[in-house]
């Protein structure tokens, strides 16, 4: 089985571009290029349009663009850290870490988890501090698997229990917004939104 993200799906420190949609656009190039959709266009579209349905910008610097689409071959996981930072809807700003989810169209729930556990382990400062210092889409995708596993997440949490704790108030309403938009599904079942916003036709 493929890994879903390795380091031909990284774009660190680059210009992509002035709106969401550019970045989108270049991860949706990125992914078509390492042979993970056949359909640059398909993808596109449907990554703009549950884009265009409600902001996936997180408070921290953090983005979670995501949607399935037929153009999928290849359950993907793209990462960008883009420089300018681009807003993705989040009140405290724009996202300088931004992960776009390409599950297939019609696929199970596999990817719903992978978005609970990247939520989980992007609540942790330090984490979002490692996968800003990092040097190269190696490091990004050590870091990025390490936490989807378990390991490294947990390796950081027990580390840094302290700083964690002591900066709890000031991120707990994001941690909470992470949480809901990694666990609650919409009534058709294939979609991440909060239940509030969605239509059901994810």
């Amino acid at each position: 089985m493929s890994e879903l993200i390795a380091p031909e799906l990284v774009l660190l420190d680059e210009n992509l571009g002035d709106s969401r949609f550019d970045v989108i656009e270049r991860l949706a190039h990125t992914i078509v290029k390492a042979e993970r959709a056949n359909d640059f266009d398909q993808l596109y579209a449907d990554a703009k349009a549950r884009e265009s349905k409600t902001d996936t910008g997180i408070p921290g610097g953090i983005a979670i663009p995501h949607c399935r689409s037929a153009a999928v071959t290849v359950p993907t996981l793209a990462m960008a850290r883009p420089n300018p930072a681009v807003d993705f809807g989040a009140k405290d700003g724009p996202a300088d870490l931004i992960f776009f989810i390409a599950a297939p169209d019609g696929a199970d729930q596999a990817h719903l988890k992978l978005l609970s556990t990247l939520a989980r382990s992007l609540m942790k400062k330090s984490f979002t501090a490692s996968l800003r210092e990092a040097k190269t889409p190696e490091e990004i995708v050590e870091l990025v698997s390490g936490a989807l596993s378990g390991g490294s997440a947990k390796k950081d949490a027990k580390s840094t229990a302290a700083k964690d704790s002591a900066t709890k108030d000031s991120v707990a309403a994001p941690a909470a917004r992470l949480r809901r938009l990694g666990s609650i599904r919409c009534a058709k079942g294939g979609c991440s939104r909060i239940r509030s916003s969605c239509s059901g036709t994810d």
